[in-house]
């Protein structure tokens, strides 16, 4: 329901909203950074962490370049983080529920915000795919090898942890079909990004 409020309340936007859009992240911080801390610290480096933080950075100081990258993670890895249900990463409802629902506004919020940003008129540069693009690349390759020195599995780069990814083939079949899919993705963010009219012309 909270998210459903935030939806609506960006997309009416509402004055008020963009406070409670800062609270629900940095309740979603707090209670999934504990989760995380308790049980593998190593998450804390997922890039739905990563993406909330330069949500709520946004919220105080606005960057252009920072939106863009903001909107394409919060598109990606928070849509279809939500669109994964039961969730490996997330905290059982059963006896996390306050974590629980952190890590549900952690996802939400920051569609929310994308929604707000674009209501009140920011827009996305013609390059924001390709600028976004780069950054992922970046963070990607980082955790790339952070897992396999460290042994972690952040975006599955040793193991599939999601029933799917299995189908895909064993290692490193898996990872193409993975990159294949979200370069697909970031193609259909683009395509209706430029059909809604929410990237500048010129």
């Amino acid at each position: 329901m909270v998210s459903l409020a935030l939806f609506w309340g960006a997309a009416k936007k509402e004055k008020q909203v963009i406070y409670s859009i800062q609270a629900a992240i940095i309740y979603a911080l707090l209670t999934t950074g504990w989760y995380n801390i308790e049980h593998n610290p190593h998450l804390l480096l997922w890039l739905c962490n990563i993406t909330a933080v330069i949500g709520l950075v946004l919220s105080f100081w606005f960057n252009q370049k920072l939106f863009e990258i903001f909107f394409y993670f919060a598109w990606t890895g928070d849509l279809l983080t939500l669109m994964i249900w039961p969730n490996p990463v997330s905290p059982p409802l059963t006896t996390f529920p306050l974590s629980w629902a952190g890590f549900v506004l952690k996802h939400s919020a920051p569609l929310a915000l994308t929604i707000l940003f674009i209501k009140q008129g920011r827009l996305l540069n013609r390059d924001a795919a390709w600028t976004a693009l780069k950054a992922m690349l970046v963070y990607a390759g980082f955790i790339a090898v952070y897992d396999f020195v460290l042994g972690q599995n952040i975006l599955d780069f040793r193991y599939p942890s999601i029933d799917i990814m299995k189908h895909f083939g064993s290692w490193p079949y898996y990872i193409i079909v993975n990159v294949a899919l979200a370069l697909l993705w970031y193609y259909i963010i683009h395509a209706i990004a430029k059909r809604l009219k929410i990237i500048k012309i010129s």
